[in-house]
């Protein structure tokens, strides 16, 4: 628990030349941690400028970001993060559906982030398009329209794709699999979400949701395409439910142009949590210790 206690300093300053008195009152010097939040607490530390989202963990893992006018990093505890891989599915970045430049590039980043995951116990969750002829009765209009073939836009949920890529984005199909460079890396101890929605956590009845809660992960580190759109959806919805947020900047992408990934970044590093770069994320330190804590 952070101390209230604040360093009040007063000077007065006096231009005898001019006789004029000049009297500043009210310097506020912040020497204690500030916290954020209710039982579950952030701790701003004045003297780092950083922000501690550990919550007293015996070990944290220390991002340090380029200096700004708010904070220089962050610290997590690894024991209770996840890496959520959102959509790194054949259907959105393989090269025979679409020019996906951005998620492209994204890829070489986040599997180094993974890397990084699995060296410090950090759990691997890949949440995908998944899904059945059930939930594609009970799909609100404006989901099924984002997928609409006679708008101009994909394909259309459930319609069957050439060959044997399966029917579109349906559970255990071709497309919907993760994309080559990913499922290479998949290893049995990661865990797979399927989702309906944009959001993969929009119901306390989600599978991901229900997992998190089951197991007290506190904070959800964020990779996949499209950055505003499924990425966005899922950080947006894990905000609202309490959960900590750190997108990491090149391990998301999105075809929508617009301006989309600068706003979402802004909105999530504003409003929402953190944005940060995979070369932040893996040479972040592991300390026991930090000073200011």
């Amino acid at each position: 628990m952070a101390s209230d206690s604040l360093l009040l300093t007063t000077t007065e300053e006096y231009d005898y030349e001019d006789y004029d008195n000049n009297v500043t009152v009210g310097t506020i010097k912040c020497t204690a941690p500030v916290a954020f939040g209710g039982e579950e607490q952030w701790l701003y530390l004045p003297a780092t400028k950083k922000f501690d989202l550990s919550r007293g963990a015996a070990q944290k893992m220390v991002f340090e970001c380029d200096a700004d006018e708010r904070h220089t990093g962050f610290m997590i505890d690894p024991g209770t993060s996840v890496l959520i891989v959102v959509d790194m599915q054949n259907y959105f970045i393989n090269p025979i559906y679409r020019d996906h430049a951005a998620g492209i590039a994204a890829i070489e980043p986040t599997l180094k982030a993974i890397e990084r995951c699995r060296k410090e116990g950090v759990q691997i969750a890949w949440l995908n398009w998944g899904i059945t002829d059930q939930s594609l009765k009970s799909m609100a209009p404006a989901i099924q329209r984002g997928f609409s073939k006679s708008l101009g836009w994909h394909i259309g949920l459930g319609a069957q794709l050439p060959e044997k890529q399966g029917r579109c984005l349906f559970k255990r199909t071709w497309n919907a699999d993760l994309y080559d460079p990913f499922k290479a890396v998949a290893q049995p101890g990661d865990l797979f979400f399927d989702k309906s929605r944009m959001s993969g956590l929009w119901s306390t009845e989600e599978p991901l949701h229900e997992y998190l809660r089951a197991v007290g992960k506190q904070t959800l580190l964020f990779a996949g395409v499209n950055t505003d759109q499924c990425v966005f959806g899922t950080v947006s919805d894990a905000y609202s439910y309490g959960w900590d947020c750190i997108m990491l900047r090149d391990c998301t992408g999105t075809m929508t142009g617009r301006g989309a990934q600068e706003l979402t970044e802004y909105q999530v590093s504003t409003n929402m949590g953190f944005v940060t770069t995979s070369s932040a994320f893996c040479e972040a330190q592991i300390c026991e210790h930090f000073e200011g804590c």
